[in-house]
């Protein structure tokens, strides 16, 4: 299906919020410490970002942000093309994802799974729109 012009409307708004003071603390962060060449292990994340420090609010910011979008996505309320061709989802939920496990571990296995499934509808549409040799390797993927 063709992208409408509501689609790109709430692509825009999207990235508006995207765009947001809030959500760029959040990537800066984001950057500055799970960016990092080695992937943060859990334990450090959790011992440096304890629920209620500031770090800890980045991460559930810019999590939540792609949840919210996960949750439009999965309800066909945004345009996969438009989406995936905007934002590499996969470039965040891979380095948050070891955290989000850790999360998970401790009873609540509801967090990011909307993000999640965002993630793996998106390495579905590389697959099909730009081939399976551009489809990243990552662990919560079965390939």
């Amino acid at each position: 299906m063709i992208p409408t012009y509501q689609d790109a409307d709430m692509i825009l708004k999207l990235y508006d919020q995207y765009e947001s003071e809030r959500l760029r603390e959040a990537k800066a962060w984001f950057t500055a410490v799970l960016g990092q060449k080695e992937a943060m292990a859990p334990g450090d994340f959790w011992g440096r970002f304890p629920r209620g420090s500031e770090g800890f609010t980045q991460f559930t910011t810019l999590y939540g942000f792609f949840e919210m979008v996960g949750v439009l996505h999965k309800n066909g309320l945004i345009h996969p093309d438009l989406l995936f061709d905007m934002w590499y989802i996969n470039g965040f939920f891979s380095r948050m994802y070891p955290i989000i496990a850790s999360w998970r571990e401790e009873g609540d296995i509801h967090i990011a799974e909307n993000f999640e499934r965002l993630a793996l509808a998106e390495l579905d549409w590389i697959r099909k729109h730009k081939g399976a040799e551009f489809v990243p390797q990552v662990s919560y993927a079965k390939h």
